[in-house]
């Protein structure tokens, strides 16, 4: 008898194991001979039937799939909010990229010169993230606090100009913090002690320096051009810069600056009607503007014009001054 119920025991153990080894097999062979072209996007706390039914909810799936993934793959427990995009892809590479955390990303250059209403637009035009979210998130002083640890008016000046990969609809802190991250890793060593030395602050650098990298994206003018304002802020003059002027009315400007507009007291960043640097950054700095805002070259250039090639002519006079922009721009 003992014999006998052993010998069953055997034969169920064996047709259990079979029967699995057979599920396993049926499961696995679905998901790698599968392929699909979907976007989801798996929320933060989602249940998980709910995101099964993301993925399988319109196939005809091997019977008890759902258990598989969540008893055998772990897909239950280890999946991970974001968003993910399979272009005829596998559904094993689907779910294996849902278990990492690898999400659908898009490329994303944030190009130097560009202002945090520049970046704005890029990111919303990407679906990235919306134009309002992100001004309200960057201009908001407890969320600026958080990110850096700083009392600032805005992040103007430390969202570093770079390419990202970044998923759509991302979370407005994790781009930030890359993005602020990506500026101090690029800010250069002894950047606050050197301007210190030129008798400005850490944040009037920076400033500078953006204004530095709107003037030209010539790389042997930035530390000529950061001696222009250097001499011109130690005897009194007013910067008189454009880009400055620009972006007090950026929201407003066409592309034409007039003499109205250099003319308006009311813009605090008008360089032509106000003295010293303006309050706050006009974009995000380059590297190599930094540098040269931290090591002017030694001149005694005032001013400067924009010649046909791009680059600039400097000049020590008024008078050298005037004679080069009938020369260039009339």
């Amino acid at each position: 008898m003992l014999k006998k119920l052993a010998f069953t025991i055997v034969i169920l153990s064996f047709i259990l194991s079979f029967g699995l080894g057979v599920w396993i097999y049926k499961c696995e062979n679905f998901l790698k001979n599968n392929y699909v072209t979907l976007d989801i996007r798996i929320e933060k706390g989602e249940p998980y039937d709910k995101s099964y039914e993301k993925i399988f909810g319109y196939l005809n799936t091997p019977p008890f799939l759902k258990e598989y993934l969540k008893y055998v793959y772990s897909f239950a427990k280890e999946r991970k909010f974001g968003n993910y995009r399979a272009e005829n892809s596998s559904l094993l590479e689907l779910v294996e990229n849902i278990k990492k955390g690898i999400q659908h990303n898009i490329k994303v250059t944030i190009p130097e010169g560009y202002n945090i209403f520049d970046t704005a637009q890029k990111l919303d035009s990407l679906n990235i993230i919306d134009y309002k979210t992100f001004l309200d998130h960057i201009t908001n002083s407890a969320f600026i606090a958080k990110m850096t640890g700083k009392k600032l008016p805005s992040l103007e000046g430390f969202l570093y100009p770079d390419t990202y990969f970044l998923p759509e609809n991302s979370e407005i802190e994790n781009i930030v913090s890359l993005m602020y991250n990506n500026f101090l890793k690029n800010k250069p060593a002894h950047f606050d002690e050197k301007v210190k030395h030129f008798g400005l602050s850490p944040y009037e650098g920076i400033i500078l320096s953006s204004i530095v990298q709107k003037e030209t994206f010539v790389d042997e003018e930035y530390p000529v051009i950061a001696s222009v304002f250097y001499n011109r802020l130690s005897k009194g003059m007013r910067l008189q810069s454009d880009p400055t002027t620009i972006y007090g009315i950026y929201s407003s400007f066409t592309g034409n600056l007039q003499k109205k507009h250099l003319q308006n007291p009311e813009n605090v960043y008008n360089t032509y009607k106000h003295n010293d640097l303006p309050p706050t950054p006009i974009c995000s700095p380059s590297k190599k503007a930094m540098e040269g805002v931290m090591n002017p070259a030694e001149t005694d250039y005032l001013y400067f014009v924009a010649t046909s090639d791009g680059k600039h002519s400097f000049s020590k006079t008024y008078e050298e001054h005037r004679q080069k922009v009938n020369r260039y721009q009339k």
